[in-house]
């Protein structure tokens, strides 16, 4: 893709490739070292799924100015598995900044997703960008900190844990299949590819692993780097005893003088192993307590920053709706509705028709005189996909006139609270 004599393609050359990860480690590290940034160029290159169109930059007269990596994984939400590209290592050269390089960036990952066929695009972005090339919003991370000596207080599980090593990878990813993969914001994940994620990316991290007295692994928790470990990055059990031993073994790894008094838990807001924790853990001593309704045994916190964070954007709207259909009519299907009709989306400059009725949907070619029209922004649309916001806000910022059964058909199909980013997956 060319704009205003910017060029962007596929790295080519070892050179081009060793510039781009020293950018990035300048950018995104605290401390850059160039040993770091090959190391990293290494762990990158070795993915599993790994192809060299994926790691593009920007040239202008042969010189490079930047670039950026594209991951293409599959996206499931629910029974559906959506095609999408991942945008990472956004970077520029620090002497060629605000001369277009990374809007040429942006137009060439938008270009390159559509020519791939993907369906969505998104990112973790920073503040105040990535808005104006049609992201928005899509998840907030949220974290629970919880009250250290309650955790130790509880009775000891029978359960026992034991540091994970890549051998582990067929359990671990057995149980991210089991308890984080029914989430929008998951992704498929093959053996080899749980494999490299334990030899590279999490070797630093503690990893824990547990396993029931008959010896069955039945929970998975990751901790934050070395050496003190408070936080935990990613939790996944089947059951409570499995998650109250690794989360006892996980304050364990802070044992002494300075243990903090409460740790951190990266945990989906409607997980069960989020209401285990809140109706299992009791602070054993509340005596200092002043008003019991503003104290905490666990405490919440959702970050949120207007166009910031993980945001995205569709690539092209007939794809995408083919792509969620099946998970579409599954939520139809369990809803028992017996509502019979077209409706007619109008999103931005494209659309797209679903014939709906008791048993199924299909998308049709144009709509009928009787369809009912919903419209509104690709952004909003977005938001609805990922369950970001519900159905009545998008109506609030759009407003139209909707049978009250056509606003039923709508919230069914587009419930909220259904997206869950796990630290494995973020890019």
């Amino acid at each position: 893709m060319a704009s205003s004599s910017i060029i962007v393609r596929p790295l080519a050359t070892q050179e081009e490739i060793e510039k781009q990860f020293i950018w990035a480690d300048q950018a995104f590290s605290q401390n850059p070292d160039p040993d770091k940034a090959r190391d990293w160029s290494r762990v990158f290159l070795t993915q599993p799924d790994f192809q060299a169109r994926q790691l593009r930059g920007a040239f202008r007269d042969g010189k490079q100015l930047g670039g950026y990596a594209l991951f293409e994984w599959i996206l499931r939400m629910g029974v559906a598995r959506i095609s999408v590209g991942c945008i990472g290592m956004v970077v520029v050269d620090p002497d060629t900044r605000k001369q277009g390089v990374a809007s040429a960036l942006m137009h060439d990952a938008i270009q390159f997703a559509r020519e791939q066929g993907h369906s969505l695009l998104l990112l973790d972005g920073i503040p105040k960008f990535y808005h104006r090339y049609g992201y928005t919003d899509i998840f907030d991370v949220t974290t629970y900190d919880v009250n250290r000596a309650a955790i130790l207080a509880h009775p000891a599980s029978p359960y026992t844990v034991r540091r994970a090593t890549p051998e582990d990878a067929q359990a671990i990813l057995d149980l991210y299949e089991r308890r984080l993969g029914g989430y929008t914001g998951s992704f498929e994940r093959s053996l080899e590819k749980q494999e490299h994620l334990l030899r590279n990316r999490l070797s630093r991290n503690v990893v824990l692993l547990a396993f029931s007295p008959a010896g069955t692994s039945e929970g998975y928790l990751v901790a934050s780097r070395e050496p003190k470990a408070v936080h935990a990055i990613e939790l996944a059990a089947d059951n409570w005893l499995a998650q109250s031993a690794l989360m006892q073994a996980h304050v364990h790894l802070s044992d002494g003088p300075e243990a903090p008094e409460a740790h951190t838990y990266y945990l989906p807001p409607n997980s069960a192993e989020l209401y285990n924790v809140v109706d299992r853990f009791e602070v054993p001593d509340t005596s200092e307590w002043k008003d019991p309704a503003q104290e905490w045994g666990i405490r919440t916190f959702q970050f949120h920053h207007r166009n910031t964070g993980w945001m995205g954007r569709f690539v092209h709207l007939p794809a995408l709706f083919n792509a969620m259909l099946p998970e579409l009519e599954a939520r139809w299907q369990r809803s028992l509705a017996q509502w019979t009709g077209e409706l007619h989306f109008v999103v931005g400059d494209e659309s797209v028709t679903l014939s709906i009725n008791s048993k199924a949907m299909h998308s049709v070619a144009a709509p009928a005189p009787a369809a009912i029209t919903f419209q509104c922004s690709p952004q909003s649309f977005a938001q609805l996909v990922f369950g970001y916001r519900p159905v009545s806000w998008v109506l609030s910022q759009h407003p139209q006139q909707l049978p009250d059964t056509a606003l039923s058909v709508l919230e069914l199909l587009f419930p909220t609270g259904h997206t869950c980013i796990s630290f494995t997956d973020w890019f």
